[in-house]
């Protein structure tokens, strides 16, 4: 009888956190990492918010560079993207690119890249770090967990 309640415990468990799996956020199309009182970090939001008017605002994470966290999620972007880490902001991570400062170049290269986003659809700047792979792989994981421990409450029984 304590088997069964920790099959069926082990069964809840498995089905919570995968329906928080499926149901968490979807991860930001636009990675911003700016510096508060930097004029060309305002002027980069502005674009920003003028090219995401008709989407979701989920479509764009922030990041102030020197809040806690922020700078260790830039090292692991540019890790990632086989980039050195900028010594200027702004800094934007959108598909394949990575634009960084704010200027006539940068705003076309940022067009450009946002535009190719919203019209073929891209993956998010996070799912290329490592962990992602786990977070995206775990609805998966979390079903064969389910029907492995079912297997085995119905061979014991």
């Amino acid at each position: 009888m304590r088997l069964v309640a920790m099959i069926l415990s082990a069964l809840c468990l498995t089905a919570v956190s995968t329906f928080a799996a499926v149901s968490a956020p979807p991860d930001p199309l636009i990675i911003v990492f700016y510096e508060e009182g930097c004029s060309s970090c305002a002027e980069m939001d502005d674009l920003l918010t003028g090219m995401m008017i008709d989407s979701p605002e989920t479509a764009i994470a922030r990041y102030e560079i020197t809040q806690p966290g922020s700078f260790e999620l830039l090292a692991k972007l540019a890790k990632t993207y086989q980039i050195e880490i900028p010594s200027i902001v702004p800094i934007v991570f959108v598909a394949d690119d990575v634009v960084i400062g704010m200027g006539r170049t940068q705003e076309f290269a940022l067009r450009n890249a946002i535009g190719d986003c919203l019209s073929a659809g891209c993956e998010s700047p996070v799912a290329r770090l490592p962990l992602s792979q786990l977070r995206a792989d775990l609805p998966r994981l979390a079903l064969f967990l389910v029907i492995f421990l079912a297997v085995a409450w119905f061979q014991l029984h």
